[in-house]
């Protein structure tokens, strides 16, 4: 019975991990060098702060995937997150039990528009 729970938990995706996944360097100089903190302001968006949250998976290589935002405030900044997290290199993987695991990640990107 055991066992068959084992392979069972093989391919889930973990919401709450006993450790994250780690990007293993900066993470926000990562996303500050990426990103186009402008695409909003670019867009047309009045002025204000917009935090757009991205959730993805962080599979047992340390791959990023299914990437997808989970907010939808327009002005193209979910796509630029989405398209700046779509490039991470590979994270440390998350563990449980003792045991390298699928989880699931969200990542809150704030952009601000202000006024000129």
């Amino acid at each position: 019975v055991i066992e068959e729970k084992k392979e069972e938990d093989e391919d889930k995706v973990f919401q709450k991990v006993e450790v994250e996944a780690a990007y293993d360097g900066d993470w926000k100089r990562f996303l500050e060098r990426n990103l186009s903190g402008d695409v909003a302001t670019e867009n047309g968006a009045p002025t204000g702060n917009y935090t757009v949250v991205v959730q993805f998976i962080v599979d047992k290589e340390g791959n990023v995937s299914n990437v997808e935002a989970t907010t939808s405030h327009g002005y193209g900044m979910e796509a630029e997150a989405v398209r700046v997290i779509k490039k991470a290199p590979k994270w440390k993987p998350a563990q449980q039990n003792g045991r390298t695991v699928k989880a699931y990640r969200r990542q809150p990107i704030t952009f601000q528009v202000i006024e000129e």
